[in-house]
């Protein structure tokens, strides 16, 4: 009998701060810390899927894929104020700019085999054994994320000893800023102008080891690839957009 049901629970802290520093300045934050566990039932297995060990479902439970146990956001606002000189209020006022800095831990990824080690017709899932205290090599590495020695092919026949997603990637971060302004063309029409810019700083910031989909939240890592422990894809690099907006 296959089963498709699972649990997961989430416990989770959640920290927010809003203040008006200043006439035209705001600044807000909020920090969280959680954790999520859940089974991980595995899709497309022998007889259309199920848990990897049939009569152990514990086995496939571990960290939600989504599980980011610290994330922190901050935000300010500031705006330009209202000039009474008129040249001064025609060039400098009703500007607002606007940044936004974050920051989280990494994902957790699941190391699979990418072999047949059971022998049950179904590679996708199964999982090494882990044989070192620690599954890392140079963290702050991008060819060394991973240390491959500290992983070992299980006996055939049987399942390695490595839960799922249980390996800790890269920590994440992106700071973005915006400036735009309304001007007001007549009653009931206004133009807005708007630039932005996502990862203003043009920083690397470092994909999972082993995984070719920088998108991808729920990602696996083959032992048996040639790239095992190595970063291979990043987020976004420096990108900047413009908008003008006429509202009638």
């Amino acid at each position: 009998m296959n089963g498709s049901d699972g649990t997961a629970n989430y416990n989770g802290l959640l920290l927010s701060v809003q203040r008006r520093v200043t006439k035209g300045i705001n600044i807000s934050g909020n920090y969280t810390w959680s954790r999520c566990i859940g089974d991980k039932f595995s899709a497309g297995g022998p007889g259309a899927g199920g848990y990897l060990d049939r009569s152990n479902r514990r086995f496939d439970r571990g960290n939600c894929d989504s599980d980011r146990r610290r994330y922190l956001n901050l935000a300010v606002v500031a705006q330009t104020p209202q000039f009474t000189n008129n040249k001064m209020r025609m060039i400098g006022s009703g500007w607002r700019l606007s940044g936004i800095y974050h920051i989280s831990t990494g994902s957790y990824m699941t190391i699979t085999t990418g072999l047949d080690r059971a022998l049950n017709g179904d590679a996708g899932p199964q999982r090494p054994d882990q044989i070192l205290a620690s599954p890392y090599g140079d963290r702050s590495s991008l060819n060394n994320y991973l240390n491959p020695l500290a992983f070992a092919q299980p006996a055939l026949g049987s399942f390695g000893n490595l839960g799922t997603y249980n390996i800790l990637g890269p920590s994440t971060f992106q700071f973005d800023m915006a400036l735009s302004r309304v001007f007001a063309v007549r009653e009931g029409q206004n133009i807005e102008i708007r630039a932005e810019a996502f990862n203003v700083t043009n920083s690397l910031r470092r994909g999972n080891p082993g995984v070719t989909n920088a998108g991808s939240t729920s990602p696996t890592v083959a032992l048996s690839s040639n790239t095992f422990g190595q970063i291979l894809t990043s987020a976004d690099a420096r990108v900047m957009q413009f908008a003008l907006k006429y509202t009638f």
